[in-house]
Formats: structure tokens, C-alpha cells, sequence
């Protein structure tokens, strides 16, 4: 993995010292935002591949900072301090992944490479997936349409959707989507493919609370169902 622009966001000054040691001992470019209006205008820069800010940053402002970051990026972000209602908070504004805190540095790092890689793999191939009155383009992130209708997947959004294409008609139970997109067993990740899920049925289903694509199978999983006419090109995400 080639070196990536993160950036460091949180209020403790020696916490963001020693994670921007870490990062940079795995040969990473860093550089640190104390809150959050500094994150915010600094991720507008388009410098970074990666976001990693502190859960607790300006005591309740991570919601509001994913909101707003995400309405001009698709780079990755990853919540310090997850398993709490602020991180299931983040993780519905956009965020992709969170690591527990105390911090392992292994598994940090870990997950900062696993999203690297979703994020920094523009220059490949893929074909906009057709459906009915929308297309899903994974290698730019975004559904298109209805009509003029333009909507971005964050990173996590985007890989949870490319596994249930590429295994489009079949069942994907709660615990596959969890080892594959997080790399975790499923037991502590239901409710964060949950929120991915109804994440994903907002922005692609014409009506979410009946979705016609992404169909729950009653306490086994979730299947992405492929109207006939279409087909499943290579995917870019």
C-alpha cells in the first residue's frame, strides 16, 4: 500500500501526537485538526485520502462534522472510540468504520489499509450498474437518477453495495457482510450493517420502506435482487 494523506482530528494534543507517530512510522503523510470547524475546512482542501477524528471531538460535534464532510468528500473516516451512540451516530452521517478504544495500533492500522484501498482504487475499471430509472456507478461513488438526481456512497456504502451486486440473487447473511466489509465476526457488528443497509435503501430505493433491490430474508441476511433485463458488469468500487 502506498503512502496516503490522513488526517488527525480530536482535541487531546498528545493523543494526536502519538497516532500521528504511528501513522507515520507506516510511512503515511499526517497532519492534525484540533475541532471541528478546523477538520471540516481542512477536508474541503481535497489534500486527504482519510479521516481518523476522536469520537468525543468538541464534546457531541461528530455527527455534525461526518454531515458536513460528506457533502464535499468521499474520502474514508474512521471514529476513535466506536460501540457508543455517538459512533452509531457517525457511522448515519457517514462515517466508514470506528476503532475501539483503548487503541490497538495494529488494528488500526489495519483498517486504515482496508479502506485505503477502497478509496484510492480510481483509476480502475467499471461500468454503471442500469436499473430501472437509476444507475449505480461504483467507481465514482454515486447513484445517478432519477433525471438529473445525483447522490454520493461513502466508501463503506459502496463496498457493503458492490458485495451484494456481485453476489446479486442470493442470499448474504448478516454474519458474510460483516467479515467481509469489516473483517469482523457479525455478533458485534449487527447494527452496524444495519445502518449501512438502510443507509443504502435511502439513497437507491425509489421508496426505502418497501425496497424493490436490496430485500431482507427474515433473520438470515439481505439480498440484492437484480432485475432480469440488467446485467452484472465488473465492478470499479
Amino acid at each position: 500500500m502506498n503512502s496516503a494523506r490522513i488526517l488527525v482530528a480530536g482535541g487531546a494534543a498528545h493523543a494526536r501526537k502519538e497516532l500521528r507517530a504511528a501513522l507515520e512510522f507506516g510511512r503515511h503523510e499526517v497532519e492534525e485538526a484540533e475541532t471541528s470547524e478546523q477538520t471540516i475546512g481542512q477536508t474541503r482542501s481535497g489534500r486527504y485520502d482519510l479521516l481518523i477524528v476522536e469520537a468525543g471531538i468538541d464534546d457531541g460535534g461528530l455527527h455534525r462534522l461526518c454531515t458536513a464532510v460528506r457533502l464535499d468528500s468521499n474520502l474514508g473516516i474512521i471514529v476513535l472510540g466506536g460501540r457508543s451512540a455517538g459512533s452509531i451516530e457517525a457511522l448515519n452521517a457517514g462515517a466508514d468504520d470506528y476503532v475501539p478504544i483503548p487503541l490497538v495500533v495494529a488494528e488500526l492500522l489495519a483498517r486504515v489499509r482496508a479502506i485505503l484501498r477502497r478509496v484510492t482504487r480510481s483509476g480502475e475499471e467499471g461500468v454503471p450498474i442500469v436499473l430501472q430509472d437509476r444507475a449505480i456507478d461504483l467507481k465514482s461513488h454515486r447513484i445517478k437518477g432519477p433525471g438529473d438526481r445525483e447522490i454520493h456512497l461513502t466508501p463503506k456504502e459502496c463496498q457493503v453495495l458492490k458485495h451484494l451486486v456481485a453476489n446479486a440473487n442470493k442470499l448474504l447473511t448478516h454474519q458474510s457482510l460483516a467479515q467481509s466489509v469489516w473483517q469482523r465476526d457479525a455478533g458485534g457488528e449487527m447494527e452496524y450493517v444495519r445502518i449501512v443497509i438502510k443507509q443504502l435503501r435511502r439513497k437507491l430505493e425509489p421508496d426505502p420502506e418497501n425496497p424493490r433491490y436490496i430485500r431482507t430474508e427474515r433473520a438470515a441476511g439481505y439480498r440484492f435482487e437484480m432485475p432480469e433485463i440488467e446485467s452484472v458488469p465488473v465492478l470499479g468500487c
